[in-house]
């Protein structure tokens, strides 16, 4: 998985804390969408930015990668604080990595910033991670339709109608934007084709 090198790219952020690589398995398996797979499918679309982009794209490399690893660490579908644990916990590693409190709070705000998919004003990091959590909004048609069907699986617990109400209201609360991505990249690559979906998928609920 590209994951594995990703993850291996934050013992430099923290030589003297060991990153179990396991723990961090453990706590994506067994969801239908926020597993491994939508980390790796992020970083495939990182490369595309990469490859978009002349000079630096992320302002702290290593602070961004601990917030894409860790973003949805903790996922419970019917809790409403799954970023704030999350958070927590890659706040509590960078603690004993002894950081300065200024990159912990970035990293923090960074995996905050993935709940309303919102970015603080002029955090670019921000926009990016935001815009690479999103991307699976613009897959093919087909793609789209495994993503609604995987995203359902994870809220099988939730009444049908009470979920058809709750996921229209957040496919509207989308489509009411202005943009839903926040960087030049995301609108033009898949600002179009995420509209199309999510108009599709609002109409067959």
């Amino acid at each position: 998985m590209s994951i594995d090198t990703y993850v291996q790219s934050l013992q430099q952020l923290l030589p003297s804390v060991p990153i179990s690589w396991k723990n961090i398995r453990r706590a994506y398996t067994g969801r239908a969408y926020h597993n491994l797979d939508h980390l790796d499918e992020m970083l495939l679309h990182l490369a595309r930015h990469r490859a978009a982009v002349d000079g630096p794209l992320i302002e702290d490399e290593a602070i961004f990668a601990m917030a894409l690893v860790y973003h949805d660490l903790v996922y419970k579908p019917t809790r409403s604080d799954n970023e704030a644990r999350s958070a927590q916990a890659a706040q509590t590693l960078l603690q004993e990595g002894q950081l300065v409190p200024d990159r912990i709070a970035q990293c923090t705000a960074l995996i905050m910033a993935t709940k309303a998919h919102l970015p603080p004003a002029g955090d670019k990091d921000a926009a990016l991670l935001i815009d690479l959590d999103l991307a699976v909004l613009a897959r093919d048609a087909a793609g789209y339709t495994a993503y609604v069907a995987a995203i359902r699986e994870e809220f099988w617990m939730v009444p049908g109608f009470v979920f058809r109400k709750g996921r229209s209201k957040a496919l509207t609360a989308f489509l009411d934007r202005e943009h839903i991505y926040h960087t030049p990249f995301g609108r033009e690559t898949y600002e179009a084709r995420a509209r199309e979906n999510l108009w599709r998928e609002l109409r067959d609920l």
